[in-house]
């Protein structure tokens, strides 16, 4: 009894420290959070991480610009600046990215042939730019992974680079313009709530590229479909 009551005590010990851990680690989110949409930083932060997104996929530009968009419902910033300085770190990004290609085009195909799913993207992604490039410019940025892979074969295929950057151009727009937005819902609906207001765009955005994911693998299965019956 003395054991089994000692342990329900160490048990519920434990929850409640894990319980205050949290909450502690939640408002040193929300003072982060808040710190960051009153910096006068973040417009730099924002175009260097749109900069770099586009060549090293891990640097979380969506979340900077959500930030971003928050911090404009807020007041703090201007809504069109940050939509315009995500729009130009991503163009200059993935301009790099393409003269990236251009400049080591045969390295590139050799090391995509080192891995046949690798070789398989790049022969779809080569072939989709020439018949339908626009489309694939704008589009891909939704796919996670693949803008990068669209630019780099965009390059190494010698596709036209004013075609490149208008197409580019518009993509970045319209993405940018519609993450900044969802940023900017979430920080007018949650405006004393900076850390729930990010939670809520997050989820928000996940949701929305969840469902346009699956209504794209959806389609490209239909297709698949009538080619095969046909």
């Amino acid at each position: 009894m003395g054991v089994n009551h000692s342990g329900g005590i160490a048990a519920m010990l434990a929850r409640d420290g894990m319980l205050c851990r949290v909450t502690e680690l939640m408002e040193v989110a929300r003072h982060l959070l808040n710190f960051a949409m009153v910096s006068h930083w973040l417009l730099l932060i924002l175009f260097i991480a749109a900069a770099v997104d586009a060549v090293f996929p891990v640097v979380p530009s969506e979340g900077m610009v959500i930030t971003a968009g928050m911090a404009a419902a807020a007041g703090h910033q201007n809504l069109l600046l940050v939509i315009t300085v995500a729009m130009l770190g991503s163009v200059i990004g993935e301009s790099s990215c393409y003269f990236m290609g251009r400049g080591s085009g045969p390295a590139l195909r050799r090391w995509m042939k080192r891995q046949e799913r690798r070789q398989q993207l790049y022969d779809k992604v080569s072939a989709a730019l020439h018949s339908r490039g626009g489309l694939i410019l704008m589009t891909v940025r939704y796919i996670p992974g693949a803008r990068m892979v669209a630019t780099l074969t965009a390059g190494a295929t010698r596709y036209s680079f004013k075609k490149f950057i208008v197409f580019t151009f518009a993509g970045v727009t319209i993405a940018y313009t519609y993450v900044a937005l969802l940023g900017y819902i979430g920080g007018d609906a949650f405006a004393h709530d900076q850390l729930k207001a990010l939670a809520f765009s997050l989820s928000l955005a996940a949701t929305i590229g969840l469902i346009v994911e699956t209504t794209r693998r959806i389609a490209v299965k239909r297709r698949a479909a009538k080619i095969t019956s046909a």
